[in-house]
């Protein structure tokens, strides 16, 4: 599989899937979660400071991931938007983090993820042969073009 990252913005990626979906246009597979993490904090990164700035370095990381790929039968391809952000100042106090993954809906992705202007997103894509990066190239060729009018 070869994997590299794209530089398109996540937002357009989304609108168009919701449009299409809208549309009942494309068949591509498309799932979406949220689940909380906690890093490993590279002791590197604790040296030289303080107790008070140790506490509050947070150790929760919430991320979305969307993956979209194309129905069975079809090359293979991934696309993927991954969302990351520091958590510990949103979540309540006497609450524990979330276990596991949760299922969302693309909708739920985009007003979580894409619409606040929060975290880190990156876009990636996997492909295992030159046929579906030709498959995947006509899908990105098309979210380019349409703009969505926004």
């Amino acid at each position: 599989m070869e994997r590299y990252s794209l530089d398109i913005a996540p937002e357009q990626v989304v609108l168009w899937l919701l449009d299409e979906q809208r549309r009942g246009c494309r068949k591509l597979e498309v799932s979406a979660s949220r689940a909380y993490e906690a890093p490993e904090i590279a002791a590197r990164e604790l040296s030289g400071l303080g107790d008070e700035e140790r506490d509050e370095l947070s150790d929760v990381l919430e991320v979305g991931l969307l993956e979209v790929t194309p129905p069975p039968g079809s090359a293979r391809w991934t696309l993927r938007i991954r969302f990351e952000d520091d958590t510990a100042q949103r979540l309540p106090e006497d609450e524990a983090v979330p276990e596991g993954e949760e299922e969302i809906d693309l909708e739920t992705f985009y007003r979580d993820f894409i619409e606040p202007p929060r975290g880190t997103l990156e876009v990636s894509v996997e492909v295992e042969s030159p046929a579906a990066k030709g498959q995947l190239n006509k899908i990105l060729n098309a979210i380019l073009r349409d703009r969505h009018g926004r």
